[in-house]
């Protein structure tokens, strides 16, 4: 049984507007309906603003603009995914994206991705599996994380 865990992951592939995020479960706290309590008044354009998940403000990322990609909104409605802080960034427990689609579960076997693209300033890698049309994307959430506290939008004054 210790030898499966180790040769498989399960992860989420998380539809953005023309790529896909590979993302591991324990990453993901929740998907959530797409609601900003608090639009952004300053900051990035990449920053959306807050929105209040389990009575927290939580900074909403659009990660599509993030990442470069300027084409317009899928014909869907937009969504929450609130993903576990990874930093160790003290009082900072979420961060959240705006995603187009449902997740899609998919256990992963050791040997099952190969990697189609090195590091980028937001990905750790891009990788193809052999049943999916098209490359997704490994978030650098660490990263994320930091341009968020640089920017000064990690801690919202209450």
């Amino acid at each position: 049984m210790a030898s499966d865990a180790l040769e498989t992951l399960n992860s989420l592939i998380v539809p953005l507007r023309e790529q896909s995020l590979l993302l591991p479960n324990v990453a993901v706290a929740e998907l959530v309906g797409f609601r900003l309590s608090e639009a952004a008044s300053h900051g990035p354009d990449w920053f959306l603003g807050w929105t209040l998940w389990r009575e927290q403000q939580v900074p909403m990322v659009d990660i599509d603009l993030l990442m470069g990609d300027t084409a317009d909104a899928p014909e869907v409605s937009p969504r929450t995914l609130i993903l576990n802080a990874i930093g160790g960034m003290p009082g900072v427990h979420f961060i959240a994206l705006r995603v187009w689609g449902i997740p899609r579960s998919r256990k992963l076997q050791r040997g099952d991705l190969t990697t189609t693209a090195s590091a980028t300033e937001w990905t750790l890698q891009q990788v193809s599996l052999s049943d999916e049309p098209q490359d997704l994307l490994i978030p650098d959430l660490q990263a994320l994380e930091q341009a968020l506290d640089q920017a000064g939008l990690l801690r919202r004054a209450s």
